[in-house]
Parts: C-alpha cells; structure tokens; sequence
C-alpha cells in the first residue's frame, strides 16, 4: 500500500540546520573497542527491591552486578549470570563460571565449564557457593532451593546428585541419582525420580512436613512429571515393553498430590489404547486445569514378525549393501533436504490423544489425516488440521481445520482452504467459547454455541492488516494483543492504534489515537501468568513516534484514559515490572549516549540505577538524525544519519551507506564499537566516515530496481547538504542487503566502493536454489517473502532476470569486494561464484573473500576479526586513499596461504 502523505518542510530541512561541534576528545581506537560491554538480561526480585543485570564483556570477564534500589552502591560478582531471586525476596542465585581467558582456553580445548552455585543472603550480602553444579531452582515461595551437581567425568551413574535445601536453616538434603525433578506452583511438593541399580522410584517430598511417600517403585524408567497449572496432581510416564512390539511404550500415570487422599490412577496401554498404537514418551504430557484430563502423544507401534518355527534349517539370505541413494520425487510432501533436518521431528511425531480421569476413556483428537492438534488445558475447546491435501506447498501453508469433540473426537469442518501462516491459525478464546482467526483482511470470531462466524472488524474505518507489509502473497493482521478476561473482548491493532473488539462484533473501540497523533501504540504484556488481559487494571502500551522515531511507554486506564509515561527522542525499552508492587525498570540509549538502566515506581519518575560504558565519556562520538526524503516514484521515506566523532562543519567527509530494508528505526540504537563485525557502525564513525541507513520499500517483481528507487535518491539527498565528499561514497550490506549493494552498482555510479557480503547474484539460479539451513526450496521466500516476485520464475522470467545482479555486470564500473563462507546455509556460496567468473571474466575490479567452514554469520574469532581488517582497509583505500593492501592488488596464491599458515 503505497502512503501519499508529504513531509513537512521544516522536518525536511531540519538535518540541514544543525551543526555539531568538535567535543575535542580523541575518538576511540580498535585497541580501546575491548574495554566495551554489553548491558545483558535484568531481573528484578518480587518486591521491587533488588535488581540484578548482566554485563558481557568483548575480550574481558563478564560480570553480575547487583543493587537495591533504595540506595547503596551496586555489587560486582566476577563471572556470574543467569541470575534469580527467590519468591521470598531474601536470596539471589546465580551461577559462577571462569574468567574469559579460561573460558577460550577451554573452548579451544573442547572441553565444558565447571559451574558453581553462588548463593547471596541479601540481608547481609554474603555469598556462599556450591562447586560442580548443572543447574538450580528456587521453589515459588522462594523457601526452597534444588540444586543439580554435575557428574563426575568418569560416573556411569545414570542421574545426579540433588540438593534440596531449606532456606531458612541452610540444611540440604541429597538426594541420590536423580533423573528429573520438580517443585509445584504452590511450593509444598517436590516430585523426584530416582534410578538405583535395576530399581527406579518416583518420591514426594511434602516440603511442610518433610515427610517423604514413595508414588511407585520398579525395575522401569520413569519420565515427564508434569504437574497442572496450580500444582495440584501431577502425570508422569512409566516405560513398558511388550515382547510382541518392536518399540517402548509409556504407561500414563495419574497423581492427585494434594487430594484430601492422595491417589495414582494408571492407564494401561494394551487394555485401553487402539490396537496398534502405543504412548510416546517424548510427547508432551499435561493435566487439565480442572485436574479431569491427561493429554499425552499416540503413535504406530510396530509388530515384530512371526518366530520361524520349522525345523529345518535355511540359509541365512546374503544381505547386499544399501546404496546411500536420495529419491527426489515431485510428489514428496517435503524435499529430501528439509526431510533429513526434520528427522527427528518426524520420527517423534505423534498424535494428540486425551485419558479422561472419571470415565477412564481414551480419546484421539489427532490422527494421520489430521495430525495437528491445538489443545488448550484451561478449556475443552480443540482444534485439529488437515493439511495433507494441500502439500507440497509452493507458496502460503493451507489447512482445513476442524473444532474436535473432545469427549468423542468427532471433527466438525471450521474452515475450509485457510492460511496457516499470516495469522490464518484459529486460535481460541481463553475459555474456548470463541475461536478468532484472520481471512480476506480481517478479523472474525466463531461461537461454538451458535455455530456462527462474524466478521468483526468489517465496519472500522482503517485497515487491520498489515498495511505497511510490501511482500507478495496474502499479507496477515497489523497485530492480535489477546482476550480480555472474561471473553467479552479482544484487543487487536489498526497501523497505528489498539482497538477492542466485542466477541459478537458490536460496537468496536478505538482505545488510542495513534492516528491523529502519528505514533503507533502497541499493548506491553508484562504478565503472561494469565492467558487473558486484564481490563480491570492498567494496560501498559508502547508508543513509536512514526515520523520521528521517539519511543516510550503509555497506561490505558480502565475508565479508557490514555497517559503517557515517558515518550522521548531515544530507544526506550526493555520494560520489566516486578512481580508483586509497581516497581518498574527500563532501558534508555541514543547513538551517542550507552545505553542507561533506570528503575522506580513510576516511568516518569525512575533513577539511574546502571550507566553502561562509561569510559566512552572520554572519547569522542558523533550524533544521528533523521533525514527526510522521498523516493523516486514519490513515497516519503527516512534514513539515519550518523556523523563522525568530532564532525567539523564545512569539511566534507566520507561517508559508508549501510543497507537493508528498513533501517531508520536504528537511529538510536546505541552501537558498540567491535572488532568483530566488518559492519559495525560505530567503528566507522570513530575512523572519520558519515554512515547513512535508508529506509527500502518495494514493489512486486522489482526488488533490486526498488532499492534503486529509494537508496538513490536517499543518498543524494545527504549530499545536498555539502558535508559528503561525492568521489568517496561507499555501499555495504550483508545477505539481503548484500544483494541490494550487488545491484545497486549496476544501476549508479555514485559509489566509489561496494561491499557485499554473502549477495544473491542471479536471481534465476538462487530462486531453484535450497535454503540449506533449514531444508527448504528457496521458490517460499521468493514469492511469499522477502525475494517479493509475484510467480516462480517461468512465470515473471523478465523480472528474475532484470533484477539479477550478474545480468548487469557489464554496467559496474564500482570496485566490488564479495564474500562468503564455504558452509553458507542461506545463501548459497556459488552465487559468488557466478559473480566472480563474470567480473573475472571482463577484466573488472572484483574481489572474493570465501572463508572455510563458515555459515551465513560468521561465528569464528579470527575470522570475524580477519573480515573486519580487510573491510575497513578496503574502505580506507578506495574512499580516503590509503595504500591498498597486498591482497587486494595482488591477491594471495594458495602456496602463499599455506606458507603463512605452516609458519605459525
């Protein structure tokens, strides 16, 4: 959907207006880039009192720090992460690991981390520690702690030591040999399994008496307890064997924990399952919310051949050697390459089937032909899938799907032909009355009472699909917040507002006015204990100025009212509430200040509690706006803009465009500077360059031609200010964005150097092309998604090849560095190739990096490292006239590769 609205001209021109003074203050070299941190995961305890946060180090030690928000100075444990408080609000877990330099040395080494256990008495803030641990959990109440031990390199032992410590005493408890564990929600229970010798037992220890009941004991294994929601009962499996069968099958157990007599129902697998079928253990397992129901998998179950019981004795037949031979063939629901990824998956696929407690029925509510099925514990509602006739799918996945009786299984046809993808899933209300799906742009409820469907949202004024979505194919809802408590209501968005929408289609409301405003209001779930939203409380929502890429956070009120709480030109975000009062944290950052970690009863009114990076105080860092332009056909887009440390206005600079859809939401993003990524921004405005990210937007069967139509445009519009120097104008961008760097200089010349990594060339050959990663032919992505054509390529043949780079080779008179890694799963490396022996070929400037067991990202230091050399002296070169490298002149033979590779 194209937009006609104009900018207005004083946002056009703001970014000509400004100036930015030299801070004189040196910039930041790659030999500082190390002393830079991340600021990691935040947890905040119950009370709202205690917070702690992660920071990742670059090339350093990572570090736990911990504060109460009252006052005090925070608190550094070297080392530590993933940490947890306790329910109480009196203890913080978390686990200790080694220094950096350890932690290489042992990666290198092949060899695991030997975690400890540190526990912090917030009281008195000492910690004490439990070497060699795996894992640990707080019980709910926090008065319990189960801590896991590793085993020993050389145990044959089949489970591990648990220690079950009471937190008020700091006595444990060790349990012996455990193989699963687990408190319930209401923190008096501790299920365990245990595997001593031939013997294994399920215990529960009732943590109020601490008196122990041993559930069952037997030479089987045990597996999958599965308390309900509110920890109540709980279901687990037994293994079992039949000599008559070739796989295992469970037994399904039944336990009510906390009945006033506590009992174990059991369901036989030969008396009370279809013949043939047995239980999967690896299926999930869950007790209904009204403690009625087990939902567990079914599978084939395979029976062995008859023994041969003549007497005469025959030779045993000579078995020939399989050939390890693939059939392709064009009816396979799935092509051999996805089929080899989801081996396991498919091996393990089993059908939904429910064990009802009080009439001790079985149930299928899933079967060959319709194999999906989506229950929910909290309702009886069930809705199945039949998607067999509609594979193999060349384009969007299409269902029929059915509602499923559950206490017969008897289907009932819902929809017919339906997406599954783009929002088409039914999904169920959150106490199974209603089923809302989305279909021919809009939203529509099915009553299972009345058997009617609504179309709900017809009668509003905007659109409530994604207008902004330029991919081909059917385009799915702006967005789907959830039920409101009670099923009166469901909350979904427009572009730019939340609005609720009544379960029988009356009377919609706009609940924001996003629209008038220019700002898109999104809800902010901070509880997801619940599957509804609560109407009757406030409902935190964010806030993203369209136009100016401000962020924030606002309350909608119960009464309708809408407050903003903190709305400001930076990234605001990463919001987290604590779990029992209004204390809230979140995180600020700009381009040119780190980001900030504050907290508080209210937004408005939050602290500092953590300033990230504070050594870059002391160097210097550039600032970032928007710029305002339009495209070559007239659409209004943005791009931003970031300028060099210590920007010296009438000097002109060069400048590095970096690509990729929709970039000016990063305008704010603060970005450290990295020796590992060849990409990484703030490097470049450190060593003197303007980095500028354009906005792309498409149109069908013209994805490179539309990265044309924006990005010049875009480009020229930053060198009408002066600041740029023209003659030295780079273009780079990765994978999607290396594509668009790849045509781009087929079309312009107001580059001086390009940078592709990882590109599609020939769209022709990439569309036939498999996105190894994940097994799947790549025509998906071509014509429902980001490739944006509109048929395979038989049918829009001229648009495949008009935006293939490769076609245009002849018109690139850019310098072209391209790479790749030899394992690249998304796109595949001889699409290089293909460029390389063109460019080659003609006599041009082309250069190709292709680094060995490397995927689509590149994972490995010193090839990370490697990459972010070459780049940026390939950038020096070519835009500010530094020598060229070696490598780049010369190129580097195989022999000299191996000489330098034996010499170290």
């Amino acid at each position: 959907m194209k937009r006609s609205m104009k900018w207005p001209l004083a946002l056009i021109f703001l970014f000509l207006s400004t100036s930015v003074q030299a801070q004189n203050k040196p910039s930041a070299t790659t030999k500082d880039y190390a002393t830079w941190h991340t600021l990691g995961q935040v947890q905040m305890s119950p009370d709202g009192q205690w917070m702690a946060w992660a920071v990742t180090m670059q090339e350093n030690n990572d570090t736990l720090w911990v504060k109460n928000v009252q006052g005090g100075e925070a608190k550094a444990y070297a080392f530590a992460s993933q940490a947890s408080f306790s329910g109480d609000n009196r203890w913080l877990a978390m686990r200790i690991g080694v220094s950096y330099a350890e932690q290489e040395k042992l990666t290198e080494q092949k060899k695991p981390v030997d975690y400890a256990l540190g526990l912090v008495n917030l009281a008195t803030m000492e910690m004490t520690t439990v070497k060699g641990i795996s894992g640990f959990n707080f019980s709910e109440d926090g008065k319990w702690l189960a801590i896991t031990l590793s085993k020993p390199a050389d145990s044959k032992a089949t489970g591990n030591t648990v220690l079950l410590r009471e937190m008020a005493t700091g006595l444990s408890r060790s349990l012996g040999n455990v193989t699963e564990s687990s408190f319930n929600k209401k923190a008096n229970r501790f299920a365990y399994i245990t595997a001593g010798g031939s013997m294994h037992t399920l215990e529960l220890i009732n943590l109020t008496s601490a008196a122990t009941t041993v559930i069952v004991t037997d030479t089987t294994k045990f597996s999958r307890i599965s308390w309900d929601r509110e920890g109540q009962a709980f279901a687990f499996y037994s293994a079992w064997n039949d000599a008559k069968w070739e796989e295992e099958t469970q037994k399904v157990h039944f336990y009510h924990a906390l009945a006033p007599k506590p009992s174990l129902k059991s369901l036989d697998p030969l008396t009370s399952l279809p013949e043939g079928m047995r239980v999967l253990g690896s299926a999930q397992l869950r007790v209904s919310d009204d403690l009625q129901r087990v939902h567990f998998g079914l599978k084939e179950w395979t029976r062995k051949p008859e023994p041969d019981t003549s007497k005469a004795k025959k030779p045993a037949p000579k078995k020939d050697k399989l050939a390890p031979v693939d059939v392709w063939n064009w009816n396979d629901k799935e092509i051999q390459p996805r089929q080899k990824i989801t081996y396991n998956q498919d091996l393990n696929l089993s059908y939904e089937t429910v064990w009802h407690l009080q009439t001790n029925k079985v149930v299928a509510l899933a079967d060959q032909e319709t194999l999906q099925a989506m229950v929910s514990t909290a309702h009886s509602l069930v809705i199945s899938a039949h998607t067999d006739r509609y594979r193999p799918a060349f384009k969007e996945d299409f269902a029929d799907f059915y509602v499923v009786d559950i206490q017969t299984g008897t289907k009932k046809l819902l929809l017919e032909n339906q997406v599954q993808s783009a929002g088409g899933t039914p999904m169920a209300s959150t106490t199974g009355r209603y089923i809302t799906y989305f279909k021919d742009n809009h939203h529509y409820v099915y009553d299972t009472k009345s058997g009617k469907h609504t179309n709900v949202t017809q009668n509003l004024p905007h659109p409530v699909y994604n207008v902004r979505d330029d991919r081909p194919g059917i385009i799915g809802p702006a967005g789907f917040a959830g039920w409101i408590k009670g099923d009166e209501a469901f909350l979904i968005y427009d572009e730019y507002d939340v609005w609720r929408i009544d379960a029988e289609g009356r009377s919609p409301r706009k609940l924001t006015a996003g629209r008038e405003e220019q700002i898109i209001y999104r809800v902010q779930r901070l509880n997801f204990d619940d599957p509804y939203i609560d109407a009757s409380k406030p409902i935190m929502l964010t806030m993203t100025g369209d136009n100016d890429r401000r962020s924030g956070y606002a309350q909608l009120d119960p009464k309708g009212t809408v407050k903003t709480l903190i709305f400001e030109p930076m990234n605001v975000g990463r919001l987290v509430k604590a779990k029992n009062i209004d204390q809230y944290s979140y995180v600020t950052q700009k381009w040119d200040v780190p980001p900030v970690l504050k907290a508080g009863p209210t937004l408005a009114g939050a602290t500092t509690i953590f300033e990230s990076n504070p050594q870059s105080a002391n160097f210097a860092k550039g600032r970032a706006e928007l710029v305002y332009f339009n495209s070559q056909d007239g659409r209004p887009l943005k791009g931003a803009l970031h300028y060099p440390d210590n920007y010296e206005p009438g000097k002109q600079y060069p400048m590095v465009v970096y690509i990729y859809e929709i970039r000016s939401n990063a305008v704010h993003n603060y970005v450290n500077p990295s020796v590992r990524s060849a990409y990484n921004l703030s490097h470049y405005t450190a060593q003197g360059y303007f980095v500028f990210q354009p906005d792309i937007v498409y149109d069908i069967d013209d994805p490179g031609m539309s990265a044309v139509n924006c990005v010049v445009p875009a480009v020229e519009k930053v060198l009408e200010t002066g600041m740029i120097n023209p003659k030295a104008v780079g273009l780079m961008g990765h994978s999607w964005g290396g594509y668009q760097t790849a045509f781009l200089v087929t079309q312009t010349k107001l580059f001086s150097a390009a940078i592709a990594g990882a590109p599609l060339t020939n769209m022709m050959s990439m569309s036939l092309a498999i996105y190894w990663n994940s097994g799947t032919p790549n025509q998906k992505i071509f014509e429902t998604s980001q490739g944006r054509f509109s048929g395979p390529w038989y049918e829009v043949e001229e648009a495949h090849w008009r935006n293939s780079p490769i076609i245009y080779a002849d018109k690139i008179d850019t310098p072209m560095l391209m790479t790749f890694g030899d394992k690249d799963g998304a796109v595949d490396w001889h699409q290089g190739i293909e460029m390389y022996g063109t460019m080659r070929r003609m006599g041009k400037p082309f250069t190709m990096l292709v680094y060995a067991d490397e995927n689509h990202n590149f994972t490995k230091r010193e090839n990370q490292m490697d990459y972010f050399n070459r780049v940026t002296a390939y950038l020096d070169h070519y835009l500010k006239g530094a020598e060229a490298p070696a490598w780049l002149t010369e190129g580097v033979s195989y022999v000299e590769r191996r000489k330098a590779e034996d010499k170290k």
